[in-house]
């Protein structure tokens, strides 16, 4: 009897001997990842933050700036160009839209339209200064020639005087067109020289004068062409920045948790 008393003592201090090394490993195993276990979701992070996808959309509503910088790189994000701004600009001063856009080639309008401008100017005061001379040289050669006078079956009769005498008050272009084109004029004139020179010069200042007229049109050609050229170019910027949907998957860490989240991104 005793000695079976003595051998389950012996299990019972073994059994608690076990109990207690077993109880020390575990409270020792607990102490090890007490520093790291925490309540937490692999995809929104720890409960006592701020949820990672709260904060990935506050990222995306956040609104970009030109000077803004991502990226290890520091590079500067690129913001859109407005297509309407683009075309307004050049509309009013051609080139301005694609240096906006920032196309060097905007400086080739803007050339084209100072020496359309430039050549309009020039080429009307030129030709404004011939007509002054050709009409001077035909007050000094032509004068009103007498009533019955003939030129090629043509007569100088007195309601042709009285037309050419109202022309020269109240019409001077027409009057120093008649004089060197109808035939009841040409007696007018002192000599066939002087004629062939009045309709040279007449003709130069008129040649000069239609130049000018195209040069301004050119100018109005080049308004149009750069707006276009510029709402283009904007909209290719814009398209060249690729903007749409992405999603983008994101590894998460933090002393408490580990995670992988998926952010949705648009560029605007």
């Amino acid at each position: 009897m005793a000695r079976y008393l003595g051998l389950m003592l012996s299990c019972i201090l073994f059994s608690c001997l076990l109990i207690s090394a077993c109880g020390n490993a575990c409270a020792q195993a607990a102490l090890e990842v007490k520093g790291n276990l925490a309540l937490a979701d692999p995809l929104i992070g720890p409960l006592d933050s701020e949820p990672a996808l709260l904060l990935a959309q506050k990222a995306i509503e956040e609104p970009v700036t030109a000077t803004e910088k991502t990226g290890e790189l520091g590079s500067s994000r690129q913001v859109e160009k407005s297509p309407a701004k683009a075309f307004l600009f050049s509309g009013m001063v051609p080139g301005s839209g694609e240096l906006y856009v920032g196309a060097k080639r905007g400086y080739i309008f803007l050339g084209v339209e100072a020496v359309a401008w430039a050549s309009s100017y020039f080429l009307r005061e030129s030709g404004n200064k011939k007509e002054e001379e050709f009409e001077d040289f035909a007050d000094r050669h032509w004068a009103f020639p007498a009533i019955g006078s003939e030129y090629n079956g043509s007569v100088y009769t007195a309601q042709r005087d009285s037309l050419m005498q109202y022309f020269y008050v109240h019409n001077k272009q027409h009057y120093y067109e008649d004089i060197g084109k109808q035939p009841f004029c040409m007696p007018g004139w002192d000599s066939t020289v002087n004629l062939e020179s009045y309709l040279d010069m007449r003709d130069n200042s008129n040649w000069l004068l239609k130049n000018s007229n195209y040069a301004m049109m050119a100018a109005v050609v080049n308004h149009v062409v750069s707006a276009v050229d510029a709402l283009r170019l904007a909209r290719n910027y814009n398209a060249s920045l690729g903007h749409g949907m992405k999603l983008n998957l994101k590894l998460k860490t933090n002393p408490h948790s580990m995670g992988i989240i998926m952010v949705a991104s648009r560029k605007f």
